[in-house]
């Protein structure tokens, strides 16, 4: 405990545990600094012991921060006040510090959720069919974007995941919030049964770190629609495996930077209310991973 300086916390930040890669630092101070809004924001490693701790200092000096693995399903359940998406995929990446009267308000929101769709209609060409989506994994982003997914009206969502029950509990939460979507819980080792929904799927979203990559790879083999996209959260200098085997086969590809880039301008108008300069944030993220995600 006490492993963090109230005095040292900037103004915004993204926490999460390892946190060993975020692009989101060099994204937001390009956009505060095209603003002249005189805030730092930084990444802050939490270990989940230590989460209560760095919330309370938090919620006493920051204005904000983001949050990733692991600790959006945590942080939901901290908030005096959630918006729509958080409230319906019980997630937050998103948490702002509402100070009046002496009182403190902790708001949260997930912007995973409306970035996902935002990404998905900047890439897709023309109108897409929105019938059947696939979700790899069931953490809190996957949350957050099955619920961005059933806002859309699907037909069907199936999450698929190596801890089948978390992907039932997950399911069977969402369940309770959305009517007239059939919802369904796979086992990643159920390899007949997970290649059946992603061919007759319209929409692929895979929440995995790179490094489970390889257990969902032979998925993507025999995409006979086109039409269909691929969405990779997981993202890094270079196309990840997944994202690579996806455009081999023909899918639409979106990646997750693009996603980071849209969920990040949502949050940067909630922490700030001003309107986020979206160009100098893509050119941001262009700046370290080049241009091959756009």
């Amino acid at each position: 405990m006490g492993k963090f300086d109230i005095k040292n916390l900037p103004e915004l930040a993204v926490i999460g545990w390892p946190l060993l890669k975020t692009f989101s630092p060099p994204m937001q101070n390009a956009a505060l600094k095209e603003l002249n809004i005189p805030w730092r924001y930084e990444a802050i490693p939490v270990p989940q012991e230590e989460l209560k701790e760095f919330f309370h200092l938090a919620s006493q000096k920051m204005v904000g921060f983001n949050v990733t693995m692991p600790h959006k399903g945590d942080v939901y359940l901290m908030c005096d006040e959630v918006d729509d998406f958080a409230q319906k995929s019980s997630s937050v990446n998103t948490v702002v510090f509402e100070r009046k009267d002496g009182k403190t308000v902790i708001k949260g929101y997930n912007t995973d959720a409306p970035g996902l769709l935002k990404s998905l209609s900047e890439r897709a060409k023309g109108e897409f069919k929105k019938d059947i989506a696939v979700l790899f994994g069931a953490g809190g982003a996957a949350a957050g974007c099955a619920a961005a997914l059933a806002s859309w009206k699907m037909k069907k969502i199936a999450v698929v995941n190596r801890n089948v029950e978390k992907a039932k509990k997950m399911v069977d939460d969402l369940k309770t919030k959305f009517d007239g979507i059939e919802f369904s819980a796979l086992y990643v080792k159920d390899k007949k049964e997970v290649f059946d929904i992603v061919k007759e799927s319209n929409i692929v979203v895979s929440c995995i770190p790179e490094e489970g990559a390889a257990l969902y790879q032979e998925f993507l083999e025999g995409n006979e629609n086109k039409e269909k996209i691929f969405c990779d959260l997981s993202y890094g200098e270079r196309p990840g495996r997944l994202f690579k085997r996806a455009a081999e086969k023909g899918f639409i590809g979106v990646s997750g930077i693009e996603v980071l880039l849209w969920q990040g301008v949502f949050a940067f108008e909630i922490f700030t209310g001003e309107k986020a300069p979206a160009d100098v944030m893509r050119k941001a993220l262009e700046s370290i991973a080049g241009s091959w995600w756009f």
